[in-house]
């Protein structure tokens, strides 16, 4: 049995009273991983978090060893599907096991997260499964039965210390990946190539710090003029193009060990870097330290921390240049919906939200392409004004340079 986060569990059982409700009823693999400390690995599992902290988890049969190991749950029911000859619909099944918590332990009011509020690629089961047929009972199952997401949302998006700590082995993860990267880009190498040597290295960390289970989203390798001039689109998917000298090459890496993401984005150049790719990547870094300073806790928003981002890039000289926004939050999703630094985003930035910072230049210079320069930091916005963790503070150099690490 994992450890509880009883400042997850404590938050979870304040948001409870004051919404008057009994329990939260959860079904998406970011959100049970919130509350049991556990990624689900399969569809069909379900938990449900009362208001004295008890947490109950519905799971199919084969795994149940690893949810009884995994999570703080303190009671682990299965159910039979998918062994030999049975025919168990695991939609009833988990129809089922609800009526049965709602009849033992008199739950009358409920929240449940009724959503889906992926921002961006993440491969986790509950982009193929809804659960829209288990969501539309609910209501015949518990007196009240309220759409929850928004509040569930609240939760997960202020990090409490015990999920930071994962986020950190998260990001030395992933470290390995980027130090690879800047090893073997070197001219003549292909971008898939590079990309599955980067993706080798971060599956080989699995079993880090005690960790069970590693998951590296393809990597985004673009390179040249053309390609890095188009990376700031959510799929650059690597290509059979060979790197060469002069090149700009930029990667694109997340990946998340046991649920907790890293999303980070370093740029190199293929060779000696010349004066508009250092003043590219220069004002980029500028622009990251100019959110950072800017940050004032609990009264920033996301619109402020952009907006000093911008100013910064457009006294560079580099306005044209800026096509997206500064950044997303993160954690229990590659992208998560809340908070967001850009135009319009009236959030306020608290302590324990952790989202990336990536200001981007993509550029032309008198007509000629010159390509696009990003560098993406994952940060932990701190209790005092312009303090942030930055838990990607590794090598962020243009210079390829494997040495720094």
């Amino acid at each position: 049995m994992a450890l509880p986060d009883q400042e997850r569990l404590s938050r979870i059982q304040r948001t409870l009273r004051e919404e008057n409700l009994d329990a939260f009823v959860l079904f998406h693999p970011e959100d049970i991983l919130m509350a049991t400390g556990m990624l689900p690995g399969s569809s069909h599992v379900v938990a449900i978090v009362d208001a004295d902290g008890k947490v109950a988890v519905l799971t199919p049969w084969w795994r149940e060893s690893f949810v009884a190991d995994e999570s703080w749950a303190d009671k682990v029911d299965c159910f039979d599907w998918c062994r030999p000859l049975s025919r168990v619909d695991p939609d009833k099944a988990v129809i089922d096991w609800l009526r049965r918590s709602q009849s033992q332990n008199n739950i009358e009011r409920i929240g449940a997260d009724l959503q889906l509020n992926h921002y961006g690629p993440n491969k986790t089961p509950s982009e193929y499964f809804s659960y829209q047929r288990i969501k539309a009972v609910l209501p015949s199952i518990f007196r009240v039965s309220l759409d929850a997401s928004d509040r569930i949302n609240q939760l997960k998006a202020i990090k409490t210390s015990q999920e930071i700590d994962r986020l950190r082995i998260s990001h030395e993860v992933i470290k390995a990946g980027v130090k690879v990267f800047y090893q073997e880009a070197r001219p003549g190498i292909r971008e898939i190539d590079l990309a599955t040597e980067v993706n080798c290295a971060v599956l080989k960390m699995v079993g880090y710090n005690d960790s069970t289970y590693v998951f590296c989203e393809q990597p985004q390798i673009t390179s040249g003029p053309e390609r890095t001039m188009i990376a700031y689109t959510l799929s650059n998917y690597p290509t059979r193009r060979r790197l060469q000298e002069g090149d700009l090459v930029l990667l694109e890496l997340g990946a998340h060990v046991d649920g907790y993401w890293a999303d980070i984005t370093r740029a190199t150049v293929i060779g000696v870097p010349n004066d508009i790719q250092k003043g590219l990547h220069r004002a980029g870094l500028e622009a990251q330290s100019a959110a950072i300073t800017a940050y004032v806790p609990g009264r920033s928003t996301g619109k402020e921390l952009c907006e000093a981002a911008w100013r910064s890039l457009r006294d560079a000289g580099f306005r044209r240049g800026i096509t997206h926004f500064l950044g997303h939050g993160l954690g229990f999703s590659y992208h998560e919906d809340r908070p967001t630094l850009g135009p319009e985003e009236h959030n306020v930035i608290s302590p324990g939200h952790v989202t990336s910072i990536e200001p981007g230049l993509y550029w032309r210079e008198g007509g000629t392409l010159v390509g696009g320069v990003r560098v993406e930091e994952n940060v932990v916005w701190g209790v005092s004004p312009g303090k942030v963790e930055i838990l990607s503070d590794f090598y962020r150099g243009l210079e390829n340079s494997s040495g720094a690490f």
